[in-house]
């Protein structure tokens, strides 16, 4: 499947301090192609929320996909205070029941969370027991979840599943036809073999989120960069993402700390959105097959001492 003119969209997690109201505004004037709508953004009164999400409907922008107010399994770093996990999918519940009269066709997003107390199998466990229910719960709604891989320096505080194979690997399990993969370009381009992995991916990806990697790495945990300013090699990745079959949303996905001199989050908002799109567009309109494996730096392992893991 090619696509002459992808889709462009922005998370409202691009605009960290910048509150609901003013990222719809924006994102309808400069005609974003969607919108990944932050619940945490939201008002925690149901009834204003309500009237949030029928101004967000009204303005005509198409929401690509929803980042609920508690988005992970386990105890996360933007959630850390709701250690049951049974609470936390009541909260995810409650997020479907909200977002289904007026997305109803928007996925969501989850990752896992910190394993309980560092017990792997039992993460797992839980977690394929957890996304089945969920899945099944949102399928009565006719919404669809994605699962996120994160990069490993997210390991032991944001989540226990740090490759597409892992992640494929709950997702075979789970085996709804509404629970797929969302993709972050920033988590996994440096996985060996990165481009043949999404291929196989097929069509369960359900999103994909875009920024770049600091040609000298990233000097905390949150310091994403632009498309194009960075080193990953991002026509590699559109190439092998389109090869998919994928025709959603490429969504600007922004974590910047205040505390770096040169933070986006600093930056005009504005100005964010169109370099950001700008670079999208200039990487997909190079984009390829993916041969060679260019997401293989210098001083990482070489392609041919790699074989292909399948998904369990």
């Amino acid at each position: 499947m090619s696509q002459e003119l992808a889709r462009f969209g922005v998370s409202e997690f691009t605009h960290w301090f910048q509150t609901f109201e003013p990222d719809v505004r924006l994102y309808a004037q400069m005609s974003v192609d969607g919108i990944e709508l932050c619940e945490r953004k939201l008002a925690k009164d149901p009834d204003r929320a309500r009237e949030q999400l029928a101004f967000l409907r009204e303005s005509g922008l198409a929401v690509s996909s929803i980042q609920p107010r508690v988005h992970a399994l386990f105890p996360d770093f933007m959630c850390p205070e709701l250690l049951n996990p049974l609470e936390r999918l009541a909260e995810y519940r409650k997020t479907i029941d909200l977002m289904s009269e007026f997305f109803p066709t928007s996925p969501l997003v989850t990752i896992t969370g910190s394993a309980p107390r560092s017990n792997y199998q039992l993460a797992h466990q839980l977690a394929r027991k957890s996304y089945a229910e969920l899945a099944d719960y949102a399928a009565g709604h006719g919404m669809r979840i994605m699962l996120e891989p994160l990069h490993p320096m997210f390991m032991n505080t944001d989540t226990f599943i740090c490759s597409l194979n892992e992640a494929m690997g709950i997702i075979h399990a789970v085996n709804r036809e509404n629970f797929g993969l969302l993709i972050d370009v920033w988590h996994v381009w440096q996985e060996p073999l990165i481009q043949e992995r999404i291929q196989a991916v097929g069509d369960r990806l359900f999103g994909v989120h875009i920024s770049d990697w600091p040609t000298n790495e990233p000097r905390c945990s949150a310091d994403r960069l632009l498309p194009g300013d960075g080193c990953i090699d991002l026509p590699g990745l559109f190439g092998a993402i389109e090869m998919t079959g994928y025709p959603g949303v490429y969504c600007l996905e922004i974590f910047s700390d205040t505390a770096l001199p040169d933070s986006l989050w600093r930056e005009d908002a504005a100005q964010v959105i169109e370099r950001g799109r700008q670079g999208f567009q200039r990487a997909w309109n190079n984009r390829h097959g993916g041969r060679p494996d260019s997401s293989v730096r210098a001083g990482h392992p070489k392609r041919e001492d790699f074989e292909i893991e399948k998904a369990n």
